[in-house]
Parts: C-alpha cells; sequence; structure tokens
C-alpha cells in the first residue's frame, strides 16, 4: 500500500468514525423516549464508536508498521545496489588509470 492509499484508506476511516458519531448522536437525541433510556443508548454508543476507533487505529498503526518494514528492505536493496555500482565504477576507474599510466611510460 502506497503513501497516498495510507492516507485515503485512514480518511475513509476517520470519517466513517465521525460520521457514525454524528448520526447516531442525532438519532438518539430525536428518539422519543425516557431520558434515562436514551443515555444508557448513548453510553452503548460511546463504547461502540471507541472499539471501533480503537480497531481502526490498531489496523492503522499495523499498517503503518508494515509500510515502514517494506521501506527499510527497499532501502536496504537500494543501498546495496549502489555499493555495487560505486565498486564497479572504482574498478573501471583504476583500471583505466592503470592503462593510462602504461600508455604515458611507453
Amino acid at each position: 500500500m502506497g503513501n497516498s492509499e495510507y492516507r485515503d484508506a485512514l480518511s475513509f476511516i476517520v470519517g466513517m468514525t465521525l460520521g457514525a458519531l454524528v448520526g447516531t448522536t442525532a438519532a438518539l437525541l430525536l428518539a422519543p423516549q425516557s431520558g434515562r433510556r436514551t443515555r444508557r443508548q448513548l453510553v452503548r454508543k460511546a463504547e461502540e464508536i471507541g472499539d471501533t476507533a480503537t480497531e481502526a487505529f490498531d489496523e492503522a498503526r499495523e499498517e503503518t508498521r508494515r509500510l515502514a518494514d517494506r521501506t527499510a528492505r527497499e532501502t536496504r536493496r537500494l543501498a546495496e545496489r549502489a555499493r555495487t555500482r560505486a565498486d564497479r565504477t572504482s574498478d573501471r576507474l583504476g583500471d583505466a588509470v592503470d592503462k593510462g599510466r602504461e600508455r604515458l611510460r611507453r
């Protein structure tokens, strides 16, 4: 998952959580029932929303961890590739310098 996809997923989760909170609050405040029952429902819904938010946070944290691991692996791979290319270039340059010296000695 790319950085943009991660942000999109996180935005979606946050939007859903906020939408659920607003919708639930509006529905409970407009419901024709006793205050005691409404308070119980509010507490229950708040707990559900809290659980949903915790799950979303845990998923986002795990996805971030996977992305960081993948980035670290890719960075190591690219660094090794750069070292290999630098070594080859250094070897070629050394060979060219040696050949140039030989030609100058002749």
